[in-house]
């Protein structure tokens, strides 16, 4: 049997699913050995471009820069697997399972690795695009499934973090002993996997309708969701918490006018930071 250090895995499994109706109640009875967040969001609803930003860790706006967590991994010594628990030495293997096929695929990788005698010194990822022909921030369509496993180092339990799907690769990176590239935006969020520390994200950054003229941002902070343009124009504002259905857009409520500014203020960092039609010294790209 594969043996992993104490640092790093034998075998590192990426599955990213697209959109199916059971995975709520099908992943929270498969992820007994992992860490399942139950706020993660797609970098943006629709799948291509949720998918491209799961392995580069990167938005869509940035037009995939950087190399994918497959040539990362591949150039650190790692084989490039096409399947789960039939290799030996170290390997990465990214499965993309047919529509509505991603817990059965699941339910099938966990089932190779306990065969094969690996399962606790594997890391495996589970999540998905939304697969949505919508391309709208509600939940309905950029809400997804994460659960993240290695039983011999994470111990399992419901997390309600928010994470990204361009959270993914670095998080990875940094669980098998290396660091994320230069040119990915998301955040490693190995310390809160492994117990090494406590600084919890507080806000999630996602767009949709990318180059178009209906180009939209979403920023979740806490329970409330901002919607805007890339300007920083006002489109939405919903509180998640009293509204889970988004029934109730408070953006023009006098009431809301506080916590519109200061979210604005907040989503005026991300695009900062992410060069999102905006260069870090703040100023607007022509």
């Amino acid at each position: 049997m594969a043996q992993s250090d104490a640092t790093s895995p034998a075998a590192v499994v990426l599955i990213i699913a697209d959109r199916e109706p059971a995975w709520s109640h099908g992943l929270t009875a498969l992820a007994v050995h992992g860490v399942r967040f139950t706020r993660a969001y797609s970098a943006d609803p629709v799948s291509d471009r949720g998918r491209d930003a799961i392995l580069r860790g990167q938005f869509p706006h940035a037009s995939a820069q950087g190399k994918d967590l497959p040539v990362l991994l591949g150039n650190a010594g790692w084989k490039i697997a096409g399947a789960a628990g039939e290799q030996t030495g170290r390997y990465c293997a990214v499965l993309q399972p047919a529509a509505e096929t991603g817990v059965a695929c699941l339910r099938d990788t966990l089932a190779r690795l306990a065969h094969a005698g690996t399962l606790a010194d594997t890391l495996l990822v589970f999540t998905a695009t939304r697969a949505s022909d919508e391309e709208t921030w509600f939940d309905k369509s950029t809400r997804v499934p994460l659960l993240i496993q290695w039983p011999r180092r994470i111990a399992a339990a419901p997390c309600d973090v928010l994470a990204s799907g361009v959270d993914i690769a670095p998080t990875i990176l940094a669980l098998c002993g290396g660091a994320a590239a230069d040119a990915m935006q998301g955040r490693d969020l190995s310390p809160l996997l492994v117990g090494s520390g406590s600084n919890r994200p507080e806000s999630i950054y996602a767009e949709g309708r990318v180059g178009t003229a209906d180009s939209w941002r979403m920023m979740v902070r806490g329970l409330d969701k901002l919607v805007f343009t890339p300007d920083l124009r006002i489109l939405h504002l919903y509180n998640l918490g009293q509204d889970p259905d988004e029934a109730t857009d408070l953006a023009q409520e006098v009431t809301a006018e506080r916590k519109c500014d200061e979210l604005r203020a907040i989503a005026a960092d991300w695009r900062r930071r992410l060069s999102d039609e905006m260069d870090p010294s703040g100023l607007k790209r022509r």
